[in-house]
């Protein structure tokens, strides 16, 4: 894989190019991404995407928008779908200013040249999103490039698009993000240290600190799922019986981990909601609680074949 910020002319091998900001890498996404895969090993060549950073939106007035993935989240995925070369280009307001004529000729064909070019039904590019995939289609003709439109992909028979997404995610609908994404919703970040409270009341956490530009589910209680760490129990929200600054995800592995895991970059996959966030009397009322959480938690994880789940987690740690 390359991942490259660089303007360098990579015509050299790459058989077709998909563009797009591709925030969530859903359904939609996964198609355009597949029909770019098909072509260039039809071709014998690497299949690249041409994307942005920071989101447009950042740069259009209405303010910045809640991003599903992060930047390395989201290389991943793509990387997943079989994508061999990320462009990621900065977002800036020149950039922003260019006419749909002025990026295919100063960007497309620069970088990539006269090749395949796929994108979504509702592609927008340009100044002021002037720019769409008909004008792009038409471009093409005119400086020798072909383009293919890639159809919406539809769940529960509304298009899925990255607006969607994140509106689900913010009503907590876990469900029916899984069938947008293909995938369960997750949060990355690195965990940091605590006031060990966690620990101080028998179920030590990590508390994991993820940019402010993701966007979040509901605040309360969640099971979860890491590749690395097996499942755990979450709270998301401002820990209201031991309130600090800000929202926090606070988490207990159900399986006791080996090592300090402080400052590590962490992913976890968030499976179901359980309960609200609650205040407790002490902090005793807090232990007895989140003990029926992880009995919860372990029943869950049963029931749905999650990995990593200690046949004693009802018995502590």
């Amino acid at each position: 894989m390359i991942v490259t910020k660089s303007m360098t002319e990579l015509r050299s091998g790459i058989g077709a190019v998909c563009l797009g900001t591709f925030d969530g890498v859903h359904l939609g996404h996964q198609a355009i991404m597949a029909e770019v895969v098909k072509i260039s090993r039809q071709s014998g060549k690497r299949s690249a995407a041409f994307t942005f950073h920071p989101h447009p939106s950042t740069l259009t007035g209405r303010g910045p928008v809640s991003v599903i993935t992060t930047r390395e989240q989201r290389a991943r995925l793509m990387v997943a779908c079989g994508i061999d070369v990320i462009v990621e280009h900065p977002f800036t307001a020149e950039f922003a200013g260019l006419s749909p004529q002025e990026f295919v000729q100063s960007i497309l064909l620069k970088v990539f040249g006269s090749i395949p070019y796929v994108a979504g039904f509702n592609y927008s590019f340009g100044h002021k999103a002037s720019g769409t995939i008909e004008i792009l289609t038409e471009l093409g003709r005119q400086y020798g490039f072909n383009v293919l439109r890639v159809e919406p992909v539809r769940v529960g028979g509304e298009v899925v698009s990255s607006t969607r997404v994140r509106k689900l995610v913010q009503n907590g609908e876990l469900s029916a993000v899984k069938a947008c994404l293909g995938r369960h919703f997750s949060l990355a970040g690195t965990v940091l240290h605590g006031d060990g409270r966690g620990r101080t009341l028998g179920f030590p956490t990590a508390n994991v600190h993820f940019t402010a530009e993701q966007v979040l589910p509901p605040s309360g209680v969640y099971l979860l799922n890491s590749s690395e760490y097996g499942v755990g129990v979450a709270n998301l929200g401002v820990r209201p019986t031991f309130p600090q600054q800000g929202i926090t995800l606070e988490v207990h592995f159900l399986r006791q981990l080996e090592q300090e895991i402080y400052d590590q970059h962490i992913e976890v996959d968030i499976i179901e909601y359980l309960r609200s966030e609650q205040v407790f009397s002490d902090g005793q009322a807090l232990r007895a609680q989140v003990f029926r959480d992880i009995e919860r938690a372990v029943e869950l994880s049963q029931y749905l074949n999650l990995l990593n789940v200690p046949s004693n987690a009802k018995m502590g740690w």
